[in-house]
């Protein structure tokens, strides 16, 4: 059986594309790039977002021109409410994203809830953190549902008993877009200038469930590395982790991909293959507009949550058989030393159509359909369950 061909799905998705100090250059860029009809540019106060700040105390900037109530903070409840217009008495904004900073010691993270004029209050999420992985500075992001919003409400966010924990949250407006979404699985639902794409998994307040597993998709494979958190530097490991790669034939290409979270943005991580230096990860521009932007007590610089990071690795350094992939993390001076982890980490490999149908791998089996498992690394080592939840 041949590898399936890769097919190009024009799907519709509805997303909505977060309108900061760049909205108005964003807006021109979808409209060249995407082919959208010019979207009506909206004055600039009336996408303003609402930030409350916690840590190290609590801070909130002047109220938006769409807030018309207070905010309310409660730590001796450990939560925020934060009032929501109706978005039937909006012109230009179609919905909200609410993006929560905070510690995450592995133990859920804050809860969000919806609380509408009349009727009971709506979960939205039972935890925004990476459940038994203490990743530390976290972000989420999840987008409150239009249906709710209608006729307006507040969201509340909770974080019981430990409310010291809570950072920052704030509550964005967004205007809604119609674009074309390439491949039969991809669903972007946020998008913000120089953030990361967010899918609808990754925007709906619930766990996201890990793909595992290697993929073939036309001439190139999806080599899993670690799906799951894994941490770079574990104890005695000096801060390197090396991946064993077994490769039939070499490939004609390779980029290596993977989520970075509490990594100082002065620091670094070099990759090397099979001895030689590959440079170092890249990571994904990021906004100082985003709420992901914090500052430790010393006033350095630090961006919460996980990081899109990539690397192109020089075909020419593959070989047939094993090949040692080590990530070795570099940290800068003043780096604090927070722990850092990796997620979805995996190589694309590009083989070549022509050739490769006529070699076999070290299973026997055609290059056109591979058995999963020959580009696995080597299993990642278990993470510690977090005991301690104390703030």
């Amino acid at each position: 059986m041949h590898a399936p061909i890769l097919e190009t799905n024009c799907l519709q998705a509805i997303y909505c594309a977060v309108w900061g100090a760049f909205g108005r250059r964003a807006s021109l860029l979808f409209a060249m790039i995407l082919f959208l009809p010019s979207p009506v540019v909206a004055a600039a106060g009336s996408f303003q977002p609402l930030t409350v700040t916690l840590k190290p105390k609590v801070l909130q900037g002047p109220l938006p021109a769409w807030e018309t109530n207070n905010v309310s903070v409660q730590p001796e409840s450990d939560y925020v409410q934060i009032p929501v217009p109706s978005l039937a008495s909006q012109d230009e904004i179609g919905c909200f994203a609410l993006t929560v900073v905070f510690k995450d010691n592995g133990d859920g993270g804050p809860v969000v809830e919806w609380q509408p004029i009349e009727g009971d209050m709506v979960l939205l999420s039972a935890g925004l953190g990476d459940t038994g992985v203490a990743v530390g500075l976290d972000a989420r992001t999840i987008l409150l549902p239009q249906s709710l919003m209608l006729d307006g409400g507040s969201v509340k966010v909770s974080f019981s008993g430990r409310f010291s924990r809570l950072i920052s949250v704030t509550l964005r407006p967004a205007r809604e877009l119609g674009v074309a979404a390439l491949g039969p699985d991809y669903t972007p639902a946020l998008l913000g200038e120089n953030e990361p794409v967010l899918t609808q998994e990754e925007v709906s307040g619930a766990d996201v469930t890990p793909r595992t597993g290697d993929t073939t998709e036309g001439s190139v494979i999806h080599a899993e590395l670690s799906t799951l958190p894994k941490q770079l530097d574990l104890p005695g490991s000096d801060g390197v982790m090396e991946f064993v790669v077994p490769l039939a034939s070499t490939p004609q290409g390779s980029l290596l991909q993977s989520e970075v979270g509490g990594l100082d943005p002065e620091s670094w991580i070099e990759v090397t293959l099979n001895g030689e230096s590959c440079g170092a990860l890249g990571s994904a521009p990021f906004s100082f507009n985003s709420p992901s932007i914090v500052f430790s007590g010393a006033g350095r610089l630090l961006i919460a949550g996980w990081r899109p990071t990539s690397l192109l690795l020089p075909a020419r350094l593959w070989k047939q058989g094993d090949n040692s992939l080590v990530l070795s993390l570099r940290r800068a001076t003043g780096d604090v030393g927070d722990a850092v982890y990796l997620r979805k980490a995996r190589i694309d490999f590009l083989f070549s159509p022509s050739t490769s149908s006529q070699e076999t791998l070290s299973t026997g089996a055609m290059y056109g359909n591979p058995p999963l498992s020959l580009f696995h690394a080597t299993a990642p080592l278990a993470i510690p369950t977090i005991t301690n939840s104390t703030p």
